[in-house]
């Protein structure tokens, strides 16, 4: 893997099930490739920070939440060294949102972070990064 060129990180966003209304609460699952491997034991470090971008509206009582993310994921790669290696990530990406009166703000919190690695059955090092955070999106509507 060329680590000049850093693959985008994968997003996705999921509403949870009856959160229909503000306060909405999604699940933020990041997977990222890392650069080099590192051991499923020892949880890389990331304490991603998640902010607002920007809210479009798309259609009859439909809109579309942009989020960005951003942080440092910091690991030690497998096989040992003294040098802990670090992968940035900031990028965008979109969760969208039903309300039937017209939105006008948004606030994003984000809960605890938890940080994996995913690796195959009897594999001890990994290249893939997973990270969880629940968001909680509170919206505010015109008066």
């Amino acid at each position: 893997m060329n680590c000049n060129a850093i693959q985008p990180a994968v997003i996705t966003a999921t509403l949870a099930a009856g959160s229909s209304a503000s306060p909405y609460y999604a699940q933020v699952n990041i997977s990222q490739r890392l650069c080099y491997k590192t051991c499923k034991d020892v949880a890389p470090v990331f304490n991603p920070q998640f902010s607002f971008v920007s809210l479009e509206s798309v259609g009859t009582n439909q809109y579309v939440l942009t989020v960005n993310v951003q942080g440092i994921i910091s690991y030690v790669p497998c096989g040992g060294g003294c040098c802990t290696k670090t992968q940035p990530i900031n990028q965008n990406f979109t969760i969208p949102i039903y309300s039937t009166t017209a939105l006008t703000g948004v606030n994003v919190a984000a809960g605890s972070v938890v940080n994996s690695v995913a690796a195959s059955a009897c594999q001890n090092c990994s290249r893939m990064f997973v990270s969880e955070t629940p968001l909680t999106i509170t919206t505010t509507t015109a008066a």
